[in-house]
């Protein structure tokens, strides 16, 4: 009578090849989660530069000129380019519930905050404060994106 004994379990190949489809099923789920993330902070971006469009319209129905970005952080009609609250107080409706808007040279990835800060530039026509724009970065695309407000000559 012959001793013949059986071994069970994975050979090297079988157990390379799951390993390889575990490794490809993990790749499609973090670039399908980034872009998901992506998508996330861009609809943050745009829902924060949406409010800063709406108060500064607002603003302009007021006073029939735009806030310069001193009086929309801080809802009150101090003297332009002084970033504190002084003087009379602005219209309830034109004051932001996010803090996070500034004003800068260029607006990147980075400096957007995963989405809670935008950009406020106002536009001069020479006697008043006549628009403006918001701009806001794009996730998805890498790009900041312009939505003007007013006129800007």
């Amino acid at each position: 009578m012959k001793n013949t004994t059986r071994r069970s379990g994975f050979t090297i190949i079988e157990l390379l090849i799951v390993i390889v489809v575990i490794g490809i099923l993990a790749a499609i789920t973090l670039v399908s989660y980034n872009g998901v993330q992506n998508r996330a902070m861009t609809a943050r971006s745009v829902s924060t530069a949406n409010e800063v469009r709406t108060k500064v319209t607002v603003w302009n129905v007021f006073y029939s000129s735009y806030p310069d970005l001193a009086q929309l952080r801080t809802n009150s009609l101090s003297p332009t380019d002084i970033d504190t609250a002084g003087g009379a107080v602005g219209p309830p409706e034109s004051k932001l519930s996010k803090p996070g808007v500034a004003i800068g040279a260029e607006l990147n990835e980075e400096r957007a905050d995963s989405g809670g800060t935008v950009y406020y530039e106002p536009c001069w026509d020479g006697t008043k404060l006549s628009g403006g724009t918001v701009i806001y970065w794009d996730f998805g695309s890498d790009a900041s994106v312009e939505l003007p407000v007013g006129e800007c000559p």
